[in-house]
């Protein structure tokens, strides 16, 4: 993805505008309430330290490598009247398609970007209809309401359909959405021509959507089922130089408090895919079940089972793309899956996650400012993989266990720690001959904040 550094002038009237947010703007005086701005931001400043085979299935040096990675946003929501508003995100984009530059700091590193840039218009020809046009780079099918997608989140992957790990980079989303919202039905429609990839528009990807949910409050508070239909389009360098068009159905179900039990979600997704690559068809499955329990007691303990299969392609040569294709941002795990710290693999994957955690009260402050949560993740492919050493092509991606405690100073501020183990990769071994490693780990300590 191309990236272009914001023009100083443009930082000067950010900074301006946000000195004027904070004391008050003044309008003309026949438009003396048409304005308010709101602003609000957040940062994130990491130490990770790598293990060397991790960072070299990431193309790095092939050494341990400790170093500082980071990102923070501003933001404007400049109200024009009670049914208009521009959304102005100031941002520097911590994935940038390249391990060597993510979220780096000085010359060569981040850019100040204008990130997002949108005018949002309610009860557009109805009261129900509310319609974003610009960027829309949060838009997701998004089922269990949990901030992240097994499918459908184009804002926050990389090129569709190279989800096979490695890929760490965003995608800045810009085009139209409706939503309707009535009662318990909820719809949207997404018309998004420019996932930005550069370029004229045959050089940039697109995604067409129709979602929906809705809301089943009569089975538990929170539950609902939905659906989508998407039409996706690659880039002809990504199609090799050909056409493409992949369409998927999928649904699911949020399941709340069934059978009387409060605090239990279960929950369920599917998806199934098919079109052209290229030269080639498109045909890949994904299923995603599970159930999450919240346990009564004031530590707030939970727990969680998932299995997600995800296909992948049974014959590369064939020019077919069996492999699930999607714009995925699921990390739950920070090496096998989690696109700022690991591999960012989302795809020829069978997953087996085992998870919980807990909250308790520590130095003082609010009730349950710490929480710790932990996981034990079983990983094999779909479909074997060639990875070449003394290995050749193996299903073992791995066993991964992660731990990762937050400690919340104030309520915009917290201190986190994360530390991971992946063990048992055959991926890993053949990726790191002659060492032929199946080890590797992931340390983060860091703070971040909201404002």
């Amino acid at each position: 993805m191309k990236k272009s550094a914001l023009l100083a002038p443009a930082l000067v009237a950010a900074m301006a505008l946000s000195a004027a947010a904070q004391q008050g703007i003044q309008t003309s005086a026949e438009n003396k309430e048409t304005l308010k701005v709101t602003v609000s931001g957040g940062f994130d400043i990491d130490w990770v330290f790598r293990g060397k085979e991790l960072v070299t299935i990431l193309g790095g040096s092939g050494d341990d490598e400790g170093r500082i990675e980071s990102n923070a946003n501003l933001r404007f929501d400049v109200d024009l009247s009670n049914k208009v508003s521009v959304i102005m995100n100031l941002k520097t984009v911590r994935l940038n398609g390249d391990y060597s530059n993510i979220g780096r700091l000085g010359d060569g590193g981040q850019n100040v970007e204008l990130w997002d840039l949108a005018v949002r218009m309610q009860e557009v020809l109805d009261p129900a209809i509310t319609m974003q046009v610009g960027t829309n780079n949060d838009f997701m099918f998004d089922l269990r309401g949990k901030g992240s997608s097994l499918f459908f989140a184009p804002g926050y992957a990389g090129t569709f359909g190279a989800n096979d790990g490695g890929v760490l980079d965003y995608n800045q989303v810009a085009g139209l959405v409706l939503w309707y919202n009535r009662d318990a039905a909820h719809f949207a429609i997404a018309l998004l021509p420019a996932i930005d990839e550069g370029g004229s528009a045959s050089e940039d990807e697109a995604a067409y959507a129709v979602t929906f949910y809705y809301d089943l409050e009569s089975v538990g508070k929170g539950s609902r089922i939905g659906a989508i239909l998407a039409v996706d389009t690659l880039s002809e360098a990504d199609a090799g130089g050909n056409s493409s068009q992949i369409i998927t159905i999928g649904g699911g179900a949020s399941l709340k408090g069934l059978g009387g039990m409060e605090g239990l979600e279960v929950f369920g997704e599917f998806y199934f895919q098919s079109g052209d690559v290229g030269t080639g068809d498109a045909g890949g499955t994904a299923i995603s079940i599970g159930a999450h329990y919240d346990l009564q007691g004031d530590s707030a303990p939970w727990v969680e089972l998932q299995i997600n299969l995800l296909s992948g392609d049974d014959d590369p040569l064939d020019g077919d793309r069996d492999e699930f294709m999607s714009y995925e941002n699921v990390g739950d795990f920070l090496i096998v899956e989690g696109n700022l710290f690991g591999a960012n693999v989302g795809t020829n994957m069978m997953a087996i996650k085992i998870m919980g955690g807990l909250a308790f009260t520590a130095g003082g402050g609010e009730k349950n400012n710490v929480t710790l949560a932990g996981g034990l993740g079983i990983f094999t492919a779909s479909e074997d993989i060639a990875v070449g050493g003394s290995v050749g092509t193996t299903d073992e991606i791995g066993t991964e266990f992660d731990v990762k405690l937050s400690y919340w100073y104030s309520r915009a501020v917290s201190l986190d720690a994360n530390v991971a183990f992946l063990f048992g990769s055959e991926v890993l071994e053949g990726a790191t001959a002659p060492d032929d490693e199946d080890t590797t780990m992931l340390f983060t300590l860091g703070v971040s904040g909201k404002f």
